[in-house]
């Protein structure tokens, strides 16, 4: 038997070379290099004197730290999530589990093989971290080690959290779209029971402060010596508990994973059909009821509504009514959590820290729901098969395309509305908000429209789902956090009328200067920003309208 952990493994050696021979990770390699050294050297002191040099090198530090840990939070889960289950879409996951491997062996190899090529892509980033060494001021000891730790506890837990949703996802999308809801909570929402909280004592306040050990965020403001930024917060823990926490994470993931590996377990029985009851009057009124309607008790379409809209409400996950109202319920809980904070002053964050926490949890929910709906609009109907049935339809491009689009805007606006009850009682407490409050959804609006313009375009030009959905993510991660990389660099190198022409392009930064956030008070991004993100998105429209014409087209 071949060694189920060492290079022996035939899972870990299959997995890794895939993954190595594949242009994409070169890309990513090479895109970390350079992005890490660039984002260095902007940040480089213009002083040439050692102790000005020795003092400005956490200013480098810092944004560093902080990009790579994005960089890892975004980029690794990606793979794990869509492994196993594109075993089982293949047939391939049936052989694996009937093969003399072992469920372990065959977990080790998936899990490890993710892990070392986040360990290669964390090492693209080491001249950059060099650099900052040589400056001085920062030890290895204490800032380089502690944040590489921390960056490979964070590829081991979302390898194995990653692998754990895999594991029970029936579809790429859906896989994808799950692990970076659970790395979203992991990484961020764990803090929240501390804001919400405070400080209070007891078990409450213990088990409030045990979640912050869960995210990244309380060892990075250790190593990064940034503690005064997140006093507010009242974030004690620090990267040893971290690493602690993720172990305990990484082994709960991993041991459910594996029991979860059984073949008599993946076994998924058919649907044997509805059972209807016996009887002849039963009988001789299901008769009466087909020759009256056909569809039984389904509801027909009316002429007025886009059956291609209906079609998708009726068939995506996320598109019943069910899913809809627990992502409205979640929303709501939160956002009146939030004013909930600002009201009672558990912690000291004023009004603006509330409405920039607000906008920023409404941005995440639309950068995790648009590209995971959005992307699989076309791309997912040519992987299913689904577009050559919509092309024998009398439906034409134009009315196809309109459905689906708008089976995504529906259920991104409802997500939009469901934040108002917060910005109601936000603008009850402070009145002299409301026309802020105005300006911010509007900019809200057309950071819905252009998530879903840019992940509609890039599904028509995708075969899969899963690629067009990690396409989206990587496009609108690097559109909106680069953006916000150049506001961080504000005065070092960029001076601020650069700074506010590149945050036009944002239309999240609009929203965050219209509110007053920390960092963003002095920026007049309205209206500009809006006709900026209102010509690409109206561009992005064009371009997947001309190529569902084509795809439409017969061949």
């Amino acid at each position: 038997m071949s060694d189920g952990i060492g290079w022996k493994n035939p899972v870990l050696g299959r997995e890794l070379l895939d993954r190595l021979r594949s242009p994409k990770t070169v890309l990513t390699i090479l895109a970390i290099a350079v992005g890490t050294c660039l984002l260095v050297q902007l940040r480089w002191p213009s002083d040439s004197r050692l102790d000005v040099v020795s003092q400005s090198s956490m200013e480098v530090f810092r944004p560093l730290a902080y990009v790579l840990t994005l960089a890892v939070m975004f980029l690794v889960p990606a793979f794990p999530a869509t492994s196993l289950v594109n075993e089982r879409r293949k047939g391939t996951l049936a052989l694996l589990l009937n093969s003399p491997l072992r469920p372990w062996q065959i977990y080790v190899g998936k899990w490890l093989s993710n892990v070392i090529l986040a360990m290669i892509m964390i090492s693209a980033s080491m001249p950059a971290l060099s650099a900052c060494y040589a400056m001085g001021g920062i030890t290895f000891r204490s800032h380089i080690g502690p944040l590489l730790l921390v960056l490979l506890a964070m590829a081991i837990q979302y390898s194995a959290v990653g692998l754990w949703v895999s594991v029970r996802s029936h579809s790429t999308d859906a896989s994808l779209r799950m692990t970076y809801v659970a790395v979203l909570v992991l990484s961020v929402l764990s803090v929240g029971p501390l804001a919400i909280v405070g400080n209070l004592s007891g078990g409450v306040g213990w088990l409030a402060n045990a979640c912050t050990a869960l995210s990244p965020l309380s060892a990075l403001q250790e190593i990064t010596q940034s503690q005064s930024q997140v006093a507010d917060l009242g974030l004690s823990r620090g990267w040893v508990d971290f690493l602690v926490a993720t172990s305990l994470v990484t082994v709960l993931f991993g041991t459910l994973t594996m029991l979860k590996l059984d073949p008599i377990l993946m076994d998924r029985v058919k649907p044997i059909g509805k059972v209807t009851p016996k009887g002849t009057a039963y009988s001789v009124l299901r008769r009466i009821a087909f020759l009256i309607d056909p569809n039984q008790r389904k509801a027909g379409i009316p002429l007025w509504i886009n059956p291609v809209m209906v079609k998708e409400f009726r068939t995506r996950k996320f598109g019943r009514l069910h899913w809809l109202l627990r992502i409205v319920a979640c929303c709501i809980i939160v956002s009146l959590a939030l004013t909930v904070v600002s009201a009672t002053g558990t912690v000291s964050w004023g009004v603006q820290r509330i409405a920039a926490a607000m906008v920023l949890l409404q941005v995440g929910m639309l950068m995790l729901l648009g590209p995971s709906l959005g992307a699989s609009l076309i791309a997912g109907e040519v992987e299913s098969g689904g577009w050559q049935i919509l092309r024998t339809t009398p439906i034409g491009p134009i009315r196809i395309l309109t459905g689906k689009l708008w089976s995504v805007v529906w259920t991104m606006l409802i997500l939009l509305l469901a934040t108002l009850p917060g910005y109601i009682v936000m603008g009850y407490i402070v009145p002299v908000m409301v026309g802020q409050v105005n300006n911010v959804l509007i900019s809200l609006l057309f950071v819905a429209l252009f998530v879903i313009s840019t992940s509609a375009c890039v599904s028509g030009f995708a075969r899969s789902a899963a690629v067009a959905t990690i396409t989206s993510y990587t496009i609108l991660i690097a559109f909106f956090a680069g953006t916000l990389m150049i506001w961080m660099a504000r005065g070092k190198p960029f001076g601020p009328i650069f700074v506010e022409r590149a945050l036009m392009l944002n239309p999240a930064a609009a929203a965050l200067a219209e509110i007053h956030a920390p960092g963003f008070e002095n920026y007049q991004l309205t209206p500009w920003s809006w006709w900026v993100s209102g010509t690409i998105s109206v561009l992005c429209l064009l371009v997947l309208a001309i190529r569902t014409w084509l795809l439409s087209r017969p061949d």
